[in-house]
């Protein structure tokens, strides 16, 4: 949800990524580098947020500069806080990191800082999830949902993503709907372990469905959170033609129920 705060009467958004921001701003442009923008643009800061340039300076005096070396190139002010043009000098939108929008900022020490804090699953997060629901690895669910080009970027936001309550959550509901529609639930789940543990000849794979079922009814010593989670204990993400297959499988069903209804009638 866009943060807002108000400037002498003027309201000033800061927003969490580029569907919300299209929202109210269908047919502006956000420029990739707040370094090279102009004052009014809107440019994404260096916590992935959208915020515009209120005043922008090309010059900016500093102890250190000297006849061929300028400590900095300029400076920018958006609703949150006031930056120094220098490469080492991060962009966030931050309001408690700056109590005084006036002053230039320090460098921001954690950019996924409002990543721990957010309520509520973002656009980018809902993409993401459904990214990791289809069998992509988290990296490339990552890198296809917030256009990263960066594997080492995209492992780390990754990594931090699949630690909030509300993306896990994300997840977990769009696996069982796609486990739902294809006929997995928890009854088909024991139903196949327990005749890995009653049949087989192989005794490791009797021990491990054992183990497993264990873990589902909980006898293994699991919480209630992690019996409800023993379907997605097991799951290593659908693909593409598992998901087609489930709705494929699901209109045969309608048409061979609706064929059924013809011939009893006959």
């Amino acid at each position: 949800m866009a943060d807002k705060r108000v400037i002498k009467g003027i309201a000033h958004y800061v927003y969490d990524d580029i569907d919300e921001f299209q929202e109210t701003h269908p047919n502006t442009v956000v420029h990739p580098d707040w370094r090279i923008a102009n004052e009014g643009d809107w440019v994404y800061s260096d916590d992935d947020r959208i915020v515009q340039l209120l005043k922008v300076s090309n010059n900016v005096k500093h102890h250190s500069d000297r006849k061929n070396y300028k400590f900095a190139k300029g400076w920018v002010r958006t609703v949150v806080g006031s930056f120094l043009n220098r490469p080492n000098v991060k962009m966030d939108t931050d309001f408690d990191n700056h109590p005084n929008r006036y002053t230039f900022s320090r460098n921001i020490k954690n950019t996924a800082n409002r990543v721990y804090k957010r309520e509520h699953v973002t656009n980018k997060e809902k993409e993401f999830a459904t990214n990791i629901v289809v069998g992509l690895g988290a990296i490339d669910a990552y890198k296809k949902a917030y256009t990263e080009m960066s594997d080492q970027k995209a492992r780390k936001k990754a990594t931090i993503l699949l630690k909030q309550e509300r993306v896990m959550k994300e997840i977990e509901k769009s696996v069982l709907d796609v486990a739902k529609e294809m006929g997995v639930d928890h009854k088909y789940v024991l139903n196949k372990l327990k005749n890995l543990a009653d049949y087989s000849e192989d005794d490791n794979i009797v021990l491990q469905s054992t183990k497993e079922l264990g873990k589902i009814v909980g006898t293994s010593g699991n919480t209630v959170k992690q019996k409800e989670m023993g379907l997605l204990g097991v799951f290593q993400g659908f693909s593409p033609e598992q998901l087609e297959g489930a709705s494929r499988n699901e209109l045969t069903e309608v048409g061979n129920g609706e064929q059924h209804n013809e011939e009893s009638s006959r």
